[in-house]
C-alpha cells in the first residue's frame, strides 16, 4: 500500500526521480532484506542526498525494529488468541489487494519491451511454474544485467 503513495510523492508530486528510477528503487528493495526500508532510503537519497537517505531509512526502520524488540516474547501468545488469529486470517486478502495496488502502477512504469518480456516470464515462473520469489527476482535481475552488458536499451 505504501509503494503507490511513495511513487505519487517521489515521482508525480516532487519529481525527485522518474518512474523508471522509482521502479529500480523498488526492485533494489525487493532483492534485499527490508524491501520498503531500502526503497524509502533510495527515495530519501534522491530527495536530499546521503543525509536524506540515512534519515529516511532510520524513520522507516525504527517502528518495526521497536515492535520486534518489544513484542517478540509475546508473539506466540498473541497468535493463540482467537481474535488475533481471525485478524491475521482476514488480513491475507487485504495484503493481496495491497500487492496488486503496488504491482499495477509499477508495471505501468516499465518503458522497455525487454522489461515486459522479463515480467511476463517472471509471472509465468511464479504462477504456473511455482518457482520461488527470491530465485525469480534473481533471474529477472540477471536478465537485466545481461541486457545492460550487451548494450541494450536501459530505463531512462
Amino acid at each position: 500500500m505504501i509503494i503507490p503513495l511513495m511513487q505519487g510523492d517521489a515521482v508525480d508530486q516532487h519529481h525527485w526521480m522518474t518512474a523508471p528510477q522509482f521502479l529500480n528503487a523498488v526492485a533494489l528493495g525487493q532483492v534485499t532484506p527490508g524491501p520498503v526500508v531500502h526503497t524509502v532510503a533510495v527515495v530519501g537519497y534522491a530527495a536530499a542526498g546521503v543525509g536524506g537517505g540515512l534519515l529516511a531509512a532510520a524513520v522507516a526502520f525504527s517502528p518495526s525494529f521497536l515492535f520486534v524488540v518489544v513484542g517478540a516474547r509475546r508473539f506466540h501468545a498473541l497468535l493463540a488468541d482467537p481474535r488475533v488469529r481471525a485478524f491475521v486470517d482476514g488480513a491475507a486478502p487485504a495484503a493481496l489487494g495491497a500487492i496488486l495496488g503496488s504491482a499495477i502502477p509499477l508495471a505501468l512504469a516499465l518503458d522497455r519491451a525487454w522489461q515486459w518480456a522479463v515480467l511476463a516470464v517472471a509471472v509465468v515462473a511464479l504462477t504456473a511454474g511455482r518457482r520461488g520469489v527470491v530465485g525469480t527476482l534473481l533471474a529477472a535481475g540477471a536478465a537485466g544485467a545481461v541486457v545492460a552488458l550487451a548494450g541494450g536499451p536501459l530505463p531512462a
